[in-house]
């Protein structure tokens, strides 16, 4: 049975919510003005506009219910087995309905296959992605150049310890983007890319400058994890587009991304040499602020942290408490081994095998429709890198606090599936009757 399309308000209210919420989530000046109450106020805007939409739910009342029901229990199986939360659990709770809000906007849209929904939306994530991307730019460049040391205004941003409320506000206040933003922009840069591929003239040349802009961010704000999945998408990236351009067309996406990845293995091989020759040169150039953050990335590569810890120390952590149970976990009750520095390897270790496909059963019911013919998408390995990428920011480092990179991985994903449909002319998505 074919739906009829949302009503206008019911359309209205949805589009309202997604907007508001982008808008306000990745502008960390609006952010820390709006605080928490404007995400949720977007949660809510989202709900009435799923209760309005009365023949959709008369139809798909029970996978309404259940994105509901996912949506509710993550955080209680985040905090009981991930020890994820901290002391403030409420805070967290309602983070994370935050957090799994676009998820579920994208499946619900998704299914419902009417523009009205995401309308804006694109103007509005690029405007606003643009935006906070040159003030972090700006900033962090200040911060380099300030007196005889490197204020890291960034990596600040990813340290909220007690005492630090109101220095966190003020850096907030000045729309730099901190852990959520520079991963989120790791995670979109494959769809950066996309852009640049599919866009002609002064389009092209904006996606370029935004991928060239979103490159420099990440180098200066000396997150060594999100400096190397950089480097390694614009590698692939790079060789690809060339492989296409030399081949005049007659190979395919797909195909140029292999022969990308075939000089990232040598990279891969060489990283240390060619990281600590990249710091030696920068060192006697004097650019000193640029030799601390490739060495920085240097100790990461060798398996140091900051401080002198080693991050593999605490993975190895979480592998232990997984070869100890590898089927359920730390579910059946004894101290859970977490690492905090890995959500699926935690995930494993605190649930095990059985309990990872509860929890990716739970996440696939929330975007339930999201990925509808990404097997017949043209774009569907950029998607994938995208989907890559998330998993190793999720691998080696947290994303559960992260809703930043949520929201770009889940809307980017909308935006590129829906733009094909409607240029292949294909029907909107209408979900059968449960």
């Amino acid at each position: 049975m074919t739906l009829q399309k949302p009503s206008s308000l019911s359309a209205g209210l949805a589009n309202a919510s997604i907007l508001l919420y982008l808008f306000w989530l990745l502008l960390p000046a609006v952010q820390t003005t709006g605080r928490a109450l404007t995400g949720v106020v977007s949660v809510a805007l989202f709900g009435a506009a799923v209760i309005a939409d009365t023949q959709y739910l008369k139809q798909s009342w029970l996978s309404t219910l259940l994105r509901a029901a996912c949506a509710a229990a993550m955080p209680l199986l985040m905090r009981f087995f991930l020890q994820r939360g901290g002391a403030n659990f409420a805070g967290f709770y309602v983070q994370q309905a935050m957090f799994w809000f676009p998820l579920v906007f994208a499946g619900y849209a998704r299914e419902r296959g009417d523009s009205r929904l995401w309308r804006w939306v694109k103007p509005l994530m690029l405007a606003v992605v643009t935006v906070t991307t040159l003030t972090t730019i700006g900033w962090l460049i200040q911060g380099m150049l300030r007196g005889g040391r490197v204020y890291a205004y960034s990596r600040s941003l990813g340290y909220a310890g007690e005492g630090r409320e109101a220095y966190l506000k003020e850096l907030m206040l000045r729309n730099i983007g901190g852990y959520d933003f520079i991963y989120a922009t790791v995670v979109s840069l494959p769809l950066t890319c996309l852009g640049v591929q599919r866009s002609r003239g002064w389009a092209r040349a904006g996606y370029g400058a935004l991928l060239a802009a979103q490159a420099v961010m990440v180098a200066l704000s000396q997150y060594t994890y999100a400096m190397v999945f950089t480097a390694a998408i614009l590698v692939v990236e790079g060789v690809a587009a060339a492989a296409r351009a030399l081949s005049r067309g007659r190979l395919g996406m797909g195909a140029s991304l292999l022969w990308g990845a075939a000089p990232l293995a040598v990279v891969i091989l060489l990283r240390v040499p060619l990281v600590s020759l990249a710091a030696r040169v920068c060192g006697s150039l004097g650019l000193t602020n640029f030799a601390h953050s490739f060495e920085m990335l240097l100790d990461a590569l060798q398996g140091g942290g900051l401080g002198g810890e080693s991050r593999l120390t605490y993975y190895l952590t979480a592998l232990e408490g997984f070869r100890k149970s590898p089927l359920v976990g730390g579910m059946l009750g004894g101290e859970p081994l977490l690492s905090l520095h890995s959500d699926l390897l935690d995930l494993l270790s605190g649930m095990g095998v059985l309990g990872a496909a509860l929890v990716g059963g739970m996440i696939y019911l929330m975007g339930r429709g999201l990925l509808s013919g990404v097997r017949r998408s043209p774009a569907r390995v950029q998607l994938v890198m995208t989907a890559i990428a998330l998993f190793a920011c999720a691998l080696l480092g947290t994303v559960v606090y992260s809703r930043d990179i949520l929201a770009v991985a889940a809307m980017g994903t909308l935006l590129v599936l829906e733009s094909e449909a409607q240029v292949l002319g294909a029907p909107p998505q209408t979900p059968v009757g449960d």
